[in-house]
């Protein structure tokens, strides 16, 4: 199919990008890396008035280290962050989950805040930002405001109409981790997916596909911290899920929830496997 008849614009700064979504407010569609965007409006499942493409605007492809966190553009492409030694060395567990997006292809072109704020259900880079603590800036023509990633992450939470995210920050914190998921087949979104991370201070664990938005397991965490650097059996993992697990777990097309309940403490046991044997960095 082809897209229905839109608008073309390229704004040159993030206040003229604010200046037309304010003029469009639930008329217009950004465009940065197209991967989620494009398919929708291919399929006419988006059918904005006015597409506005951020590709011109400078500065949004930068990686800035700041004091306390790891200040990320809009225009990041996942391949790039995949390859940054900052992230690697200060954002434990990113890296090791961008291994995992879709395909290289994919990566050249999809930026992390595009796959972030599609808010798939499912998909690998939600965990990250739920379990690690991001925030998202936004910016709007009335002003700049940032927003936690659970505020715009999960079943009903959106990007308001009138506001681009200019920038995602990540809490910087060097560590060890492992990511581990299972999908249908390499490329697709996971059927389950899991992200494990640790330090001195505390060791923290995330689900995607288990449930319709990432799911945080403090439990999990606590038995896993606690054991290092033994890891704890699928068992003892099942165990700790029941008691983290306050969603309803995630049925479609791929497969059914028991399925998912089955297979999310061996993917934990795997992620975490590979987090004890990753090199410590804190």
């Amino acid at each position: 199919m082809k897209p229905a008849p839109f608008a073309y614009a390229r704004p040159r700064t993030v206040l003229e990008t604010a200046g037309l979504l304010a003029k469009h407010t639930g008329a217009a569609r950004l465009l940065a890396g197209g991967q989620s965007l494009v398919p929708l409006l291919a399929r006419r499942l988006a059918c904005p008035v006015l597409l506005v493409d951020i590709n011109r605007i400078a500065g949004l492809d930068a990686i800035e280290v700041l004091p306390d966190q790891i200040r990320m553009g809009a225009l990041v492409r996942q391949q790039q962050a995949l390859c940054s030694e900052v992230i690697r060395r200060e954002v434990a567990g990113l890296a090791e989950a961008l291994a995992w997006v879709a395909n290289p292809v994919i990566r050249q072109r999809g930026t992390v805040i595009g796959n972030l704020i599609a808010n798939t259900p499912g998909a690998e880079l939600t965990a990250v930002a739920l379990a690690l603590g991001a925030r998202f800036v936004l910016r709007c023509a009335a002003g700049e405001q940032i927003l936690a990633a659970e505020e715009l992450i999960g079943p009903g939470r959106s990007v308001p109409a009138q506001a681009m995210v200019t920038h995602v920050l990540w809490p910087r914190r060097p560590a060890q981790a492992g990511f581990f998921e299972v999908a249908r087949r390499d490329g697709h979104a996971p059927v389950v997916a899991a992200l494990v991370t640790r330090t001195a201070r505390d060791c923290r664990v995330a689900l995607s596909g288990l449930t319709r938005t990432a799911l945080v397991c403090p439990t999990m965490a606590r038995l896993i911290g606690e054991g290092y650097p033994r890891v704890p059996s699928r068992e003892a993992l099942a165990a700790a899920l029941t008691v983290d697990l306050t969603q309803t777990v995630h049925t479609d097309g791929a497969c059914g929830a028991q399925y998912r309940l089955q297979v999310a403490p061996a993917v934990s046991w795997r992620a975490a496997q590979r987090m004890s044997l990753s090199r410590a960095t804190a």
